[in-house]
């Protein structure tokens, strides 16, 4: 019985790929131990074959797998070791050429399956550095919006709001910030539409019904805005539209108005 329970090469030849990546029952797992302790030439086959998987998790940054992909690589190596039994005794019949190809074919499927996984952790792992590069982008713009604000010191400011069209910009928002003791104008909106190619935000002041430019928005983390010297005396609505030219318009809109607000009754802040 105990000549029967030995595991020869080809068997553990067949066995190798499972056991290098640990997808093996307990049993297999003793059986193949018990083999390695006297075969030089199946240990040094497991040696090439650790060198490789080794590498796999090299290649990516270490992130968290969701639980959804750990389980499906878990479930194909279980089918893997639910198949190998019961194709075993077919596969001794063969020559050894045969079992060879057919170890082959199964151990590049279970390297497949790592492979997928080690691809699946990248892109979670690049998606992620994404998200700290647009964080850090949002702090850097926020930091350098507060110290403008600081540099105002104890400033009063006019807040006109604007609001965007519900046909082209329903979830747009924004303001008009005028200061009369730095002269200076700055309008800011959050929510617009992500823009077309060769398309650009201008935004205008607009008295009966003439609009005067007051230049291109600067767009930076799904904020828009700019800043003029100049004062909205006279002027009753502020607006947004969007351009199809890089360049903007000169003396009246091109593209359609996207947002818009009235000048009157502001709400006085201090900054």
């Amino acid at each position: 019985m105990e000549q029967d329970s030995a595991m020869t090469c080809e068997e553990f030849e067949e066995l190798s790929g499972a056991y290098v990546l640990d997808a093996v029952t307990p049993e297999e797992r003793q059986r193949a131990r018990e083999h390695l302790a006297g075969c030089t030439k199946c240990m040094h086959r497991l040696e090439e074959l650790r060198a490789v998987v080794d590498l796999l998790p090299l290649s990516v940054t270490q992130v968290n797998p969701p639980a959804s992909a750990k389980e499906r690589l878990l479930a194909a190596i279980g089918e893997e070791r639910r198949i190998i039994p019961i194709e075993r005794g077919q596969r001794l019949r063969r020559n050894r050429t045969s079992g060879r190809r057919g170890w082959t074919r199964r151990l590049a499927g279970i390297v497949a399956a790592a492979v997928l996984l080690v691809a699946l952790l990248g892109g979670m792992a690049v998606w992620n550095v994404s998200l700290q590069h647009s964080a850090m982008a949002l702090q850097q713009q926020n930091g350098a919006l507060q110290q403008q604000v600081d540099k105002l010191g104890d400033q009063i400011a006019q807040s006109y709001a604007l609001s965007g069209k519900a046909s082209s910009a329903p979830n747009a928002t924004g303001k008009l910030l005028y200061l009369p003791q730095q002269h200076l104008t700055i309008l800011i909106m959050q929510g617009l539409p992500k823009l077309q190619e060769n398309h650009v935000y201008q935004g205008w002041l607009i008295a009966n019904n003439q609009p005067v430019s007051i230049g291109l928005l600067s767009v930076q983390n799904g904020i828009a805005s700019v800043d003029f010297p100049g004062d909205i005396t006279n002027y009753q609505t502020a607006a947004v539209s969007m351009e199809p030219s890089l360049n903007g318009s000169k003396s009246a809109p091109a593209g359609p108005i996207v947002a818009s607000g009235q000048l009157k009754d502001p709400i006085i802040q201090r900054l």
